[in-house]
């Protein structure tokens, strides 16, 4: 009778500080060079081939759930502060989703400590693959959750935050991967082969000559001075959360809104961004009922319409402005997360709405079978519905890719909407939930992704903070500090040009998942079948 497996001598330890190492790599501390050795501790506990799989499992799972415990640390205070939540109830609500995602991580020791069984220590080689896999499987099972993916650790290198432009955002946490894994190789211990120190050796020239080209692809002229540059201008109301929505504060809101977009006007700016839901009107309001069991029915608000068409007419200027937006659907009203394109000439145009909605935010899925359940950021709107187009908003410097919140963090809908012939990407948001906390710098660094891999400009208006001009290379021209009122203008530059990864997507990281589903189906196969080389591995 086979004994349990056990996790190697101080293995829980390695795990652990591996978690707590990748986590501080991400803002606040933001020590980006500490995640190309972060999971070197975690690598060297499942390369002893100690324990076997279950304890690979184990050790994986203790590494996730204490960094994903302290990068979204963040989540419970919001669900406390606006939904409504008791302390306890909210770290309970937490936890269920610091373990899912720690299944990844816990799945990536299991698949590590499998292939260790079989090849030795060369098993190592395959983290990267294993890792990037995963990570994509993340960003896209149950709507995904991608935040806090490896590469966006190095959103400050911008030597390595290049290969976003060939492979996106996993191709950078591919070679964060690697950099760990050849650095897990060349550490004497164990019994490695002097294959494996080759082996190791290797990973970390990759690492470099991804490091060296991504430098040299950065021109020396700074990308603000392009030809055809236009001054733009992104908008910071600062409104706290608490209050955007309480009555009466309407009026103010939009003086300083208007205040401040003529401030930006006067500066040279030919576009100005609004953030997300930027005041609490609409374009167009739910009309009330003229008569006893008449239905749902909207109606232009004249005096808001009117407000901002005028504004924008009177300085010549165009507007990208955030609003919710309401619509009749069969027998029903629809609310929509929206943004409005209104033109130099006054001209209400287009709109984009919000496709990829935050679950338990801005929706409940399985609203059937989770009736129970009541969205944890409440304002006033109920459930947001999903927009079905993926269409960029026309603006002076040409179509405008405008992409809401929460999508910044989804690399496959933002190509999707920048692919139709954007020329430059912009970004509204609120992330005024969040307070001071780290999720804004983020949700920020998650952004700067984006502009790299679309090879764009990007606007960023964010209602308390960070709002920000970055480049298509991933330098932040110009940023706001969090809950401060703010102008922030940035000369920006269209270009029509098209990266490998905006022609191909996210190529190299399904190949990882592709091959990472085929491990772990072979592992399974072997199990089932007794196989001696999964049962007992290298001697």
């Amino acid at each position: 009778m086979s004994r349990p497996e056990e996790a190697p001598r101080g293995g829980p330890w390695l795990a652990a500080l591996s978690g707590l190492l990748l986590a501080l790599s991400y803002p606040h501390a933001d020590l980006g060079p500490l995640a190309l050795l972060a999971l070197v501790p975690l690598l060297l506990a499942l390369g002893r081939g100690e324990g076997g799989v279950g304890a690979g499992f184990r050790l994986g799972l203790l590494c996730g759930a204490v960094f994903f415990a302290a990068l979204l640390y963040w989540i419970p205070v919001v669900m406390v502060t606006y939904g409504g939540l008791s302390w306890a109830l909210g770290i309970l609500a937490f936890s269920p989703l610091v373990l899912y995602l720690a299944l990844y991580t816990a799945l990536f020791g299991a698949l590590v400590a499998a292939a260790r069984r079989q090849v030795g220590p060369m098993a190592l080689l395959a983290a990267p693959v294993l890792w990037t896999g995963l990570e994509l499987i993340r960003g896209r099972a149950l709507t995904g959750f991608p935040w806090g993916l490896l590469g966006y650790t190095q959103h400050r290198n911008l030597g390595l935050l290049q290969a976003a432009a060939v492979g996106g955002i996993y191709a950078v946490s591919f070679l964060v991967m690697a950099c760990n894994a050849g650095v897990a190789l060349l550490l004497p211990g164990g019994r490695k082969a002097p294959a494996a120190r080759r082996a190791g050796a290797a990973l970390l020239l990759g690492v470099a000559a991804a490091q060296a080209g991504g430098v040299l692809a950065l021109p020396r002229r700074p990308a603000d001075g392009s030809a055809g540059a236009v001054p733009v201008a992104a908008i910071q109301g600062n409104v706290p959360q608490g209050v955007k929505w309480t009555p009466g504060s309407g009026p103010r809101i939009v003086t300083d809104l208007v205040r401040l977009t003529r401030q930006a006007a006067a500066a040279g700016a030919r576009l100005v961004v609004w953030p997300e839901s930027a005041s609490p009107y609409a374009f167009n309001r739910p009309r009330p009922a003229a008569t006893p069991g008449e239905g749902p029915a909207i109606e232009p608000d004249a005096a808001y319409t009117g407000a901002v068409t005028g504004l924008a007419r009177g300085l010549g200027i165009a507007i990208i402005a955030g609003s919710v937006d309401y619509r009749v659907e069969g027998d029903g009203l629809v609310a929509y997360n929206s943004a409005f394109a209104v033109a130099p000439d006054g001209t209400l145009g287009p709109s984009y709405d919000k496709v990829h909605l935050v679950p338990f935010g801005e929706y409940v899925p399985l609203r059937g079978l989770l009736f129970f359940v009541d969205r944890l950021v409440r304002g006033a709107i109920s459930d947001f519905a999903p927009g079905t187009r993926l269409d960029p908003l026309p603006t002076p410097l040409g179509p405008a890719a405008t992409f809401i919140c929460y999508e910044a963090i989804l690399p496959e809908v933002v190509r999707a909407i920048a692919r139709r012939g954007a020329v430059v990407l912009v970004n509204l948001t609120n992330d005024g939930w969040y307070g001071k906390s780290a999720a804004p710098s983020q949700h920020l660094a998650m952004a700067v992704a984006r502009a790299v891999e679309n090879r764009r400009f990007m606007v960023r208006a964010a209602n308390t903070g960070i709002s920000a001009v970055i480049d298509p290379y991933g330098r932040v021209l110009a940023r706001t500090r969090l809950e401060e009122q703010a102008v922030l203008i940035a000369a920006v530059a269209p270009r029509r040009d098209a990266t490998f990864y905006a022609r191909h997507g996210d190529w190299l990281a399904w190949c990882c998942a592709i091959l990472t589903a085929l491990h772990a189906a072979l592992r399974a196969a072997f199990a089932r079948r007794g196989s001696p080389a999964a049962a007992q591995g290298p001697r």
